[in-house]
């Protein structure tokens, strides 16, 4: 016995060790592992046992799997967590855990299948390298009798009463190893609804709701696992099976107090999805309070369908200007506001991290991510894979920053904390790219709303930017390329192809923009330069009649110059301008324009030109009233104050 303790120890140093070196080279940048994206789409079931000394070098084996202890807590170094494993024959191995793996599920003495194993040997160097989340289980029913916990002697109630004990010690993994030892003993109702406690307050809101079902088929007057059902339900935003499930608990108990105002909640996100109703002031004040995210329903309008060849939104019928058409939250979002460590981080690659680990417990959020892929076999009704290669190509293709809503009116606003993000909205993401959209997102941190920004006619696709439209158009080029296009057939592309001056002007814009920039960051009053350039832009566009966006940039440089130089009757003229020009294809710039020419023409005294102002951004804005007194608050200046000498 002490020897065979003796060579464990020898063992795991070695293995320890190893591990060790493995995370100091890979600190030193020498070592690197080659990402396959791969993900196995088996059922451990459908799988062979194979143990450590059947691992083949720089080999995925296919078909087979590998049941394993863990020894100890996780290493991490440098995005690679490492895991030292012991299987049934007693040898020892490195696991490397992708970064996207979350590790605070794996604790020691544990016990895991690994399915279809990528083993590698690098150097002197052995690991198992694991990529999906979904491509290693814990489990808690085997017949390895050395690897049984010691509270495996126990009586049922023993075990009840020790997974109790570690759910009001809020350690939910010990919850569920102790409520899932008695169960492997015989299914029971409470201690099956204890687990799926235990399970949703770590998110786990399929596991949870799977072990909720079961416990009301053996019990169909458990109220408790109705309730929290309702709650699985909802989190993964299926809310008419939230309902269900609530007015089920209230069928047994009508007095429950918790169930009753679930109700309420659903029933308001019941209605938002029927009606595109939205308590704006809510959401508004929410975002001043720098809350990320908001609890409403998705939104899509009976004008709007998907058409299934093209995988794109279009017009059932035909659409006025202003009317709401989507309004939906984000399925992820990532901001480097949440995460005070993150200096370094990129956000987009750690939205998909965030993302991975938010489809390992959400199958109905996997299913839609899927359908932007145009394939969703991964999923099935009882078992679901993360096939990391799809998501990964759907998040670069589809991601974008939410700007913050802003609620101070600044002449140079402070960069804000809440600008570095990146989310994934799924439904907006069958918009399609124009260069000159028809419609408008305005976002309220993780919700965006997507209104007709013009009028749209039946059958048209609906339309939306995903570059700036004042940008060159070979900038516009290199960042269409960013999501997979590799050329824009609009209106405004089709133009600066045709037109011969347009290579010679984004050279001249590329060539002195920046110079010109640095002006204005400077402060300077040097208005000359500022209408030089303005004044060869012009020239480059005298092939041009219409679409001439690369115009705005050198209007607010003007603009801005002849502020500074307190020409506030010329800056607002200029800012007025730019309204006419960016107001049917850049609706955000187009109220910039509006809103500073107000300001400039209040600050100059001349109330007649800015109530004109006024009323042309009273009837040029889109979204609801309470949107528009927040635009107006926000970015006004003393609006409080002058709003009934502009109406």
């Amino acid at each position: 016995m002490l020897n065979q303790i003796g060579e464990l120890s020898s063992r795991l140093s070695k293995t320890l060790l190893n591990a060790q070196n493995v995370c100091q080279k890979n600190g030193q940048q020498i070592f690197k592992i080659t990402s396959r994206n791969f993900s196995s789409m088996e059922t451990s079931e459908n799988l062979e046992k194979i143990f450590l000394q059947d691992l083949n070098a720089n080999k995925i084996h296919l078909g087979k799997y590998l049941i394993c202890r863990l020894i100890q807590k996780p290493l991490h170094s440098n995005e690679i967590n490492t895991l030292i494993i012991e299987d049934e024959l007693n040898e020892m191995e490195n696991v490397f855990l992708a970064d996207i793996i979350d590790t605070t599920n794996f604790l020691p003495n544990y016990v895991y299948i690994i399915k279809e194993p990528y083993f590698v040997v690098k150097d002197d160097l052995s690991f198992i390298h694991i990529e999906s989340p979904t491509d290693i289980e814990t489990i808690y029913n085997h017949e390895i009798y050395k690897w049984q916990p010691v509270e495996a002697s126990l009586s049922i109630d023993e075990l009840n009463l020790l997974g109790n004990q570690s759910y009001s010690n809020k350690d939910f993994f010990s919850a569920i190893k102790f409520y899932s030892l008695a169960l492997n003993r015989n299914l029971d109702a409470k201690i099956l609804s204890n687990r799926a406690a235990a399970y949703l307050n770590l998110n786990f809101f399929y596991e949870s709701s799977k072990d909720c079902q079961i416990s009301i088929d053996l019990n169909a007057k458990n109220e408790k696992a109705y309730f929290r059902l309702a709650k699985c339900c909802y989190q993964m935003r299926q809310f008419d099976q939230a309902l269900q499930a609530l007015e089920n608990c209230l069928n047994l108990n009508s007095q429950n107090s918790h169930a009753l105002r679930e109700s309420a909640r659903i029933k308001k996100r019941l209605m938002e999805a029927k009606t595109g109703d939205y308590d704006f002031k809510a959401l508004i004040n929410a975002c001043h309070d720098k809350i990320l995210r908001h609890d409403i329903a998705d939104f899509i309008s009976d004008k709007i369908y998907l058409d299934r060849e093209k995988n794109l939104l279009a017009a059932k019928t035909g659409i006025k200007r202003g009317t709401l058409l989507l309004c939906e939250k984000a399925a992820s979002i990532w901001y480097k506001a949440e995460h005070a460590s993150s200096v370094s981080k990129i956000a987009k690659m750690e939205n998909y991290k965030q993302l991975i680990n938010r489809l390992e417990h959400d199958p109905f959020l996997l299913k839609n991510v899927y359908k932007l892929a145009r394939d969703n076999g991964e999923f099935c009704e009882n078992s679901f894979f993360i096939n990391l290669a799809k998501i990964k190509c759907i998040v670069d293709q589809y991601s974008f920053q939410s700007p913050p809503v802003e609620f101070v009116s600044n002449f140079k606003p402070e960069p804000n904390e809440l600008q570095v993000n990146s989310g994934l909205w799924i439904q907006s993401a069958f918009i399609k790219h124009f260069c000159l959209p028809n419609t408008q997102k305005i976002y309220f941190n993780d919700v965006v709303m997507i209104y007709a920004s013009q009028d749209i006619k039946e059958s048209e696709f609906l339309t939306t930017s995903f570059v700036n439209n004042t940008d060159t158009y070979q900038e516009r080029c290199e960042n269409l390329t960013n999501f997979g296009i590799s050329r824009c057939e609009c209106e405004l592309c089709e133009m600066d192809r045709a037109d011969p001056l347009t290579s010679e002007r984004d050279s001249y814009i590329v060539e002195n923009r920046d110079r010109i920039k640095k002006l204005v960051d400077q402060d300077s009053n040097d208005v000359n330069e500022g209408l030089v350039y303005l004044e060869k832009i012009k020239y480059f566009y005298n092939n041009r009649s219409s679409n001439k966006l690369c115009l705005a940039p050198a209007l607010n440089f003007c603009a801005t110059l002849f502020r500074n130089k307190g020409k506030l009757n010329k800056s607002a003229k200029i800012y007025a301008d730019m309204f006419d020009l960016s107001k049917h294809f850049h609706y955000d710039l187009a109220v910039y324009g509006l809103v500073e020419a107000i300001n400039d023409y209040f600050l100059w005294f001349d109330m007649d030109n800015a109530k004109e102002c006024f009323k042309k951004l009273k009837a040029y804005s889109l979204g609801h009233r309470d949107y528009f007194l927040h635009v107006c608050n926000a970015k006004i200046i003393d609006y409080e104050n002058i709003h009934q000498l502009l109406n």
